[in-house]
């Protein structure tokens, strides 16, 4: 492609390139840089892209899109911020991917973005459509999981390079529908910039990411990003940030409640138990049942989010509610272990208070003995949650185990004491055991008949991080091996 056609449409301060340049591809990874590429500076929080402007001309570089005039003598283009031009780049570069969907769903909001995403999969699919699946637990086109680099960082809403691959890979199986958790991150960094969302969800807004957004209207206002751009918006009007929210957006405005008029409101609940839920549905459609085969009342609030969305699209409700009876669990989300004991161990995603309460009411509903629950915080991470979710667990649970999580470059003694400042006066028995494989252990050893063990913050994830970087960690693997050890 010439460097005319990659720059068609965008904005550009400067050029001082020729424009029948040939450029093989783009790329914002000077690493991954070869002959001939397009070299984009960003700015990061930590990082100057300019910085890396020698190393891109030592692998080849054909040209830099950048922010500012480089020193090196290298053809350039000067654009006032590179970090909406570069899946605009991207875009051109692929011949527009994201053009070829009939719909594009974006999901955003703190807690249910995942759930609500295979919820939706799951509809989409029983209406015959082709799906693709963008988020925090895999990348999905039609049924087959997208492999990517398995030492690389695996986003919630991958970087726009990545993002126009999966794009290219599902244009080519014909995908007609694409389901996307959008990121705070992810909408601050402007990875989406110039993608057509069809629908855009928010589920909720609780306390999360403060390290990098710094206040929660910081927080909110990257959230609000995708009702900039997206045609219809789809608002849980149960949250707090609603009217700020919806205040100002392009889209137009449906909203979600479990306790106000909206045009997707919960009614009775009819049952509750282990093994699902089922309520009652008021919309535009007129009343149905809901039945859902997971368990936990916010789980409403995520059946909400989807038959909302799938509405918007042009699913009717009696389709939705079709697909959402006999969906599969989501791995990672209140999700039982297959122990064959006296008493019951879940893993669930739970990162944030918000979610730690959820899922601690949530089995203290079934549970017939003690609820037990272990827990850390991840490193280099919002501080200021810790001890909120200190207090949460020992104030909801009957015995509490606080270990890793995730630490990062933080020691893990530390986060553990950041924590235990929300445990100061409780009366709920508390240890703390910095290994997470050994505290693991010790809640199975202490378990007795009846009792519900929570493995809480790490879900689907099936490594760990810490001081010597990325490596495998699966809970589920060291729940089972441990217990059959015990069995022998």
């Amino acid at each position: 492609m010439k460097l005319c056609d990659l720059l068609k449409d965008l904005d550009t301060r400067e050029i001082r390139a020729d424009l029948s340049l040939e450029i093989r591809s783009v790329t914002s990874d000077s690493r991954k840089l070869r002959q001939g590429d397009v070299f984009v500076c960003l700015k990061g929080t930590r990082v100057d892209g300019t910085s890396f402007i020698p190393s891109a001309l030592e692998r080849g570089a054909a040209a830099v899109v950048t922010y500012e005039a480089p020193k090196e003598k290298i053809p350039y283009v000067l654009m006032e911020d590179t970090r909406d031009a570069l899946p605009r780049l991207l875009s051109n570069l692929y011949g527009h991917p994201e053009r070829s969907f009939d719909r594009i769903i974006g999901i955003t909001g703190t807690n249910g973005k995942t759930t609500t995403s295979f919820m939706l999969k799951a509809i989409f699919d029983h209406a015959g459509h082709k799906t693709g699946l963008i988020g925090t637990t895999k990348y999905l086109v039609l049924d087959e999981e997208f492999q990517v680099d398995q030492k690389a960082a695996f986003l919630t809403t991958p970087d726009p390079e990545l993002l126009f691959e999966l794009f290219c890979a599902m244009r080519e199986k014909g995908v007609d529908t694409v389901i996307m958790e959008t990121s705070s991150h992810a909408l601050a960094f402007q990875k989406l910039a110039g993608i057509p969302f069809h629908v855009g969800i928010f589920t909720n807004l609780t306390r999360d990411h403060i390290d990098f957004h710094q206040t929660m209207e910081e927080y909110l206002q990257a959230k609000k990003l995708l009702f900039k751009t997206a045609e219809k918006g789809l608002f849980n009007k149960d949250d707090p940030a609603f009217e700020a929210i919806t205040e100002d957006v392009r889209s137009e405005v449906f909203s979600f409640s479990s306790e106000k008029a909206a045009h997707f409101k919960a009614g009775r609940i009819l049952s509750h138990t282990p093994h699902g839920l089922c309520f009652e549905l008021e919309s535009p459609e007129g009343k149905e049942e809901i039945s859902l085969p997971l368990p936990g009342l916010f789980n409403i609030s995520n059946a909400l989010c989807a038959l909302g969305g799938a509405s918007l699209c042009g699913i009717p409700v009696k389709t939705a509610k079709e697909a959402l009876a006999h969906m599969a669990g989501v791995k990672g989300r209140i999700e039982r272990i297959p122990t064959d004991t006296p008493f019951s161990v879940f893993i669930d995603f739970a990162h944030t208070p918000d979610a730690l309460e959820n899922i601690i009411k949530t089995l203290r509903s079934f549970t017939e003995g003690r609820l037990m629950v272990l827990f850390g915080c991840g490193g280099d991470r919002d501080k200021t949650k810790r001890p909120i979710m200190g207090e949460i667990a020992c104030r909801l649970s009957d015995f509490v185990i606080i270990t890793s999580d995730n630490s990062r470059t933080e020691k893990k003694e530390d986060i553990i004491r950041d924590i235990l400042v929300g445990t100061e006066g409780t009366k709920t028995p508390l240890v703390s055991i910095t290994d997470r494989t050994a505290a693991i252990r010790f809640a199975i050893d202490e378990a007795r008949e009846g009792d519900v063990i929570l493995l809480a913050g790490k879900g689907h994830e099936e490594y760990e991080i810490d001081e010597n970087g990325k490596h495998d960690y699966s809970e589920k693997a060291i729940v089972l091996e441990y217990i059959g050890e015990k069995k022998l």
